[in-house]
């Protein structure tokens, strides 16, 4: 029983880290300049945050499940995501690319290393 909830965990795992990739690119993309609805840009942060916040709960469960113990080190990427969701929404800013920015960079780790992470994770899976 509990490998097989062990099993679930990694799929499950997987399947967030690739959507988590997808939202990152968007993200990157945007950051870099390419023409996103502001609105759509958002959206996106919101749903890395919330698969991010997915992934922290597989990755501890994973960790329970082979009685080991683990702490998650991306708490301020999580909150500085939180303050450039809540300032860009606040202030109705056109463009909210540099509150991104901001948050992904920021933040230790930054997002670029908690994908880093996250990728080599998944390859150890």
């Amino acid at each position: 029983m509990q490998d097989e909830k062990y099993e679930q965990t990694k799929n499950s795992l997987r399947r967030e880290i690739e959507s988590l990739r997808q939202y990152y690119q968007t993200l990157r993309e945007y950051i870099a300049g390419k023409r996103h609805d502001t609105a759509e840009a958002l959206e996106t942060l919101s749903l890395f945050k919330e698969g991010l916040s997915r992934i922290s709960a597989h990755i501890l469960t994973l960790y329970v499940l082979k009685g080991q113990k683990t702490k998650i080190t991306w708490d301020s990427l999580l909150v500085n995501i939180d303050n450039a969701l809540e300032s860009s929404k606040a202030t109705l800013h056109p463009n909210p690319q540099t509150a991104i920015e901001l948050a992904f960079n920021m933040s230790e780790p930054k997002a670029q290393d908690v994908m880093t992470y996250l990728e080599k994770l998944e390859a150890s899976l």
